[in-house]
Formats: structure tokens, C-alpha cells, sequence
């Protein structure tokens, strides 16, 4: 995922296509389509971009879905519509499914990218063997440059530092220590003989001169493998996190944030168990889990908007983390947020909430009916839902009250998952349709019920 000003540029991993968010909405055609590989890790494996120019790294293949040629890094111009005039900036190795990388990040009109091993073996991978040059690297793509750093297993993160300039990258461990590395210029991380942090001087001495390159133990590791992802620093005053680093992670869904040091070269914790910059198995990730639900996240970036943005490619979403003072303004000026559901069912990634969504952006949206429909119930529904959202946040037995209420039309609109709505005429006949559904459900039956109680008193 890259932003170029409000606009989003996301990656479809495994069929070779760009796509285009605009103002939230997805937009049905695609801006670029490549013929990818996708067995194992191979595809659409990463995008960055600066001013314009936007660079994608890719699995090409001769045919769509098929053998794979090799890992590709095209510069594109962007002309607010395509992506046009691909220039190819850099061919790498994809001799195995696995470890081919993709990550990439542009600081100061510097492109990095990052590939992992790709089974190979050799001095990149602090071997006394032959090797393939391009793996296990971070490279200077553009303008382009010697090695950053070398001796890394494979990553799915990289990003820089915008206070410092400093680059980080998270990396993948083999069974045992996922890494949060801070990468100075030629840094070597040691694979294939050390993973997480040592203390064995004569190990690290051991390890195959190349160049200058220097081994520094990782700011953070998981002794369990989580595979970490995407890595991000938050700059805005409106998120109040400009003091601490976010990753995410593909096994558990989870979002970590870490609190930087003064000088922001290292992370700190309060908790005993962390002191020792190591999640061991049996230890508790409270301080550093900030969010949980996301699937298998593959980036995080701030956006233009100073919130963070999360790509996951299991959901096929992209979440946008507000803070609570922002969500309820937020949501109303977009004309789409379901306040009443949310504070209902507890979070936004509720599959009640999504089912509302879902309804709003892919039938109502698409059509003219429905969206005059969606402006005037926005005007109306902003009136009190911020008022109801927050008694029920409140009230438990209240917001228990709500959900009962809310249970029949949620359900009832499930009904729309089984017709076609392609049409003005369509919209308005399952509207109505739906609409005096809920009215006899809400009001006509209750209401012949007490008339039934009354002629029997």
C-alpha cells in the first residue's frame, strides 16, 4: 500500500493488479496488471512511492499464475489515473517460492527493497561458500547503490525513521526469534549463524568478513515466530504516538507497538519480562499488544491524514486506526459510519458492523437511488447516533437493550447476499421491500399483539 496524496494504491497479491481507494471507495478498475507468479511467497510482493514516481516489486511471470521469471522492480509515473512509462530498475533472484522479500520504503529521494535468501547460502548469509549476489540484502534501488545491509533471512518490513532517518526493518526468524532490527549503513544480521540477541563475542567474531559490513544484535525478538510484517512510525500530534514504533504481525493478526528511547535507537519496556528485549515463551505481550483481529496483516503506513493504515490479505481489507476522540467526527463526515453498531457490538471489525458496510459501499453507493437514499438518512441518523453510541459505551444493560433491537434487521438484510441489485429499479424494489419488512416487524406486529392483549383483558 502506498498513498499518493488522499488517493491509495493496494497491491492484489496473487492476480498481478494495482487498485485504486479513492475517497474510501474502491474503484472497480484496476491501474496496472502484470503477470505474476504466485506459488508460496512469490506475486505482488511490494510498493512504495515518492512525489509521482511509484515503484512496485513483483514475481514476473510469462503468463498469469505462471512459472516464475524472476523478482522484478519497476519505476512507474503515476497520472492520477494509471500507472504508466515502467522503467525497470532492477532484476532479482526467485530460484524458490520462499524468501523473496518485497518490502520497500523511499526516504529523502532514497528507494530501498529488501529479499531474503531464497535458499541460498553463502557470504551474504555469513557463509564460507560461494554465493548469488541480491539475496539476503537491503538494496539502494533509486537511485541505486551498494548494499545497506546484508545477513537477513527474509522480511516483510522495512520503513524509516522520519525524525531520525534511521531505517528499521522486521525480520523472520527459521523455528525460533522474529527480529526488530534498527539497520545502520552496512549491517550485517547475522543469518545463517546467529538468530535473536547474543552475548557470544566470539560467535559474532567468527562470522565471514564482507566488506565493512558490522553484526549488532536486534532491538526486540519473539522467541515464538510470529512473522512480523509491516513497520511504521506515527508522526502526528492527532494519533499522540510519535514516541513509539508499530509492527504487525501474519500469524496472529495482532498489531505491537513498542515505546523508542530518548534518541530513538532503542526500544524500552516496564515490564520485567521484556527488560530483556525478548518475548520468551510464557511471557506476557500486554505492554506491546496494542491491537488484535486483523488477520494476516502485510503492511502498516501512516496516512496523509496522520492515522495509521493496515493492509490484511486474509480479509481483504484496509483498516484505518482512529482515535476515539476523532472516530465519531470522522465517521459522520464521511456519510458512513455505523456509530450505533459499533459501540453495539464492541468494534468496527464486527461482522455485524461489516455487514453494514458492506451494504452501504456495494449496493446503496453504486447507484443514484441510493445514494440520495444514504444523504438523507445520514442527515437524519447523525442527529442521535452519537448520543446512543455513547450511552451505550456507558450503560451495559442498555447497550445489550440495543443489540436485541438492532438483532432482526441485521438479520434481514442478509437477505440481500441471495438477489441482484445492478439496477435503479432494483434498488428500489428490495429498499421498500426491506424497509417494510422492518416496519411490520417493529411496528405492525408489537402493535397487534397489544391489541390482541387488550381484547382479551
Amino acid at each position: 500500500m502506498t498513498f499518493l496524496k488522499d488517493d491509495i494504491l493496494v497491491l492484489q497479491r496473487y492476480d498481478g493488479i494495482v487498485r485504486l481507494v479513492r475517497n474510501g471507495n474502491l474503484q472497480p478498475e484496476s491501474v496496472l496488471d502484470v503477470s505474476v507468479a504466485k506459488d508460496g511467497e512469490r506475486g505482488m510482493l511490494g510498493i512504495t512511492s515518492n512525489g509521482s514516481q511509484v515503484y512496485i516489486y513483483f514475481t514476473a511471470a510469462d503468463v498469469d499464475a505462471g512459472k516464475a521469471i524472476e523478482n522484478r522492480i519497476y519505476r512507474y509515473d503515476w497520472n492520477g489515473e494509471k500507472l504508466v512509462n515502467p522503467v525497470l530498475l532492477k532484476t532479482l533472484p526467485s530460484d524458490n517460492f520462499y524468501h523473496n522479500g518485497g518490502a520497500m520504503t523511499t526516504f529523502n529521494g532514497q528507494t530501498y527493497a529488501v529479499i531474503g535468501d531464497n535458499g541460498n547460502y553463502g557470504r551474504l548469509q555469513n557463509k564460507n561458500e560461494d554465493w548469488k549476489n541480491d539475496t539476503s540484502v537491503i538494496l539502494r534501488i533509486d537511485p541505486p547503490g551498494t548494499y545497506y545491509a546484508i545477513g537477513i533471512r527474509n522480511s516483510f518490513g522495512i520503513t524509516v525513521d522520519p525524525k531520525t532517518g534511521n531505517l528499521w526493518d522486521t525480520e523472520n526468524g527459521d523455528d525460533i526469534y522474529d527480529e526488530i532490527n534498527m539497520v545502520p549503513e552496512n549491517f550485517n544480521s547475522g543469518w545463517m549463524e546467529i538468530s535473536g540477541i547474543t552475548k557470544n563475542q566470539t560467535l559474532i567474531d567468527s562470522l565471514p568478513k564482507y566488506g565493512n559490513f558490522v553484526y549488532s544484535n536486534p532491538e526486540f525478538t519473539w522467541e515464538k515466530t510470529v512473522c512480523p510484517t509491516g513497520i511504521a512510525f506515527s508522526t502526528s500530534e492527532k494519533f499522540a504516538q510519535t514516541d513509539k514504533v508499530f509492527v504487525g504481525d501474519c500469524n496472529n493478526g495482532n498489531i505491537y507497538r513498542f515505546n523508542l528511547n530518548e534518541d530513538r535507537t532503542k526500544l524500552i519496556f516496564n515490564t520485567a519480562d521484556l527488560q530483556d528485549n525478548t518475548l520468551n515463551i510464557g511471557d506476557s505481550n500486554k505492554e506491546i499488544l496494542f491491537g488484535t483481529g486483523f488477520g494476516t496483516i502485510t503492511d502498516i503506513e501512516e496516512g496523509p491524514d496522520g492515522f495509521l493504515y493496515i493492509v490484511s490479505l486474509s480479509n481483504g481489507k484496509i483498516y484505518r486506526i482512529v482515535p476515539k476522540e476523532f472516530a465519531d467526527n470522522i465517521a459522520q463526515s464521511n456519510g458512513g459510519g455505523c456509530l450505533i453498531a459499533t459501540a453495539t457490538y464492541g468494534t468496527e471489525l464486527s461482522t455485524q458492523v461489516q455487514q453494514l458496510r458492506e451494504l452501504r459501499d456495494n449496493y446503496l453507493l453504486q447507484t443514484e437511488s441510493g445514494k440520495s437514499f444514504m444523504d438523507g438518512f445520514n442527515q437524519f441518523y447523525y442527529s442521535f447516533s452519537p448520543t446512543i453510541a455513547d450511552w451505550e459505551r456507558e450503560n451495559h444493560i442498555f447497550k445489550e437493550m440495543v443489540k436485541i433491537t438492532l438483532t432482526p434487521m441485521i438479520g434481514s438484510l442478509s437477505i440481500l447476499n441471495y438477489v441482484d441489485i445492478d439496477s435503479e429499479i432494483s434498488v428500489l424494489v428490495y429498499g421498500i421491500s426491506l424497509i417494510s419488512l422492518n416496519v411490520g416487524m417493529y411496528f405492525m406486529i408489537p402493535a397487534i399483539i397489544i391489541v390482541q392483549i387488550k381484547k382479551k383483558i
